[in-house]
């Protein structure tokens, strides 16, 4: 089932079990991730380290909400739904 919101965990170390509706934040190691929210249940790796050209950047709102640019695209790999949205203040925004 498509994920419509993502809630934010901020962590240490990223968990051995990743679980629906979680985005998961290493601020310390500049990554995060999350199951793919078309529901494939594939990792969707965020690597958030400013030195990387095709990194993503993380906005934490006011209101406690996340947001991440540019759009995740999870079309390599094992996915074969070809899932593209973006994540801006814990909701997911399909392309």
């Amino acid at each position: 089932m498509r994920t419509t919101e993502l809630i934010p965990v901020y962590i240490d170390l990223l968990p051995k079990i990743i679980e629906e509706g979680r985005v998961f934040i290493s601020k310390e190691y500049g990554v995060a991730i999350h199951l793919c929210a078309c529901g494939c249940g594939g990792k969707t790796v965020m690597d958030l380290k400013p030195h990387w050209k095709d990194g993503w950047t993380l906005t934490e709102n006011p209101d406690g909400t996340v947001s991440f640019s540019p759009s995740v695209d999870n079309f390599a790999g094992q996915n074969p739904y070809h899932a593209h949205y973006f994540i801006v203040n814990n909701k997911i925004v399909w392309c």
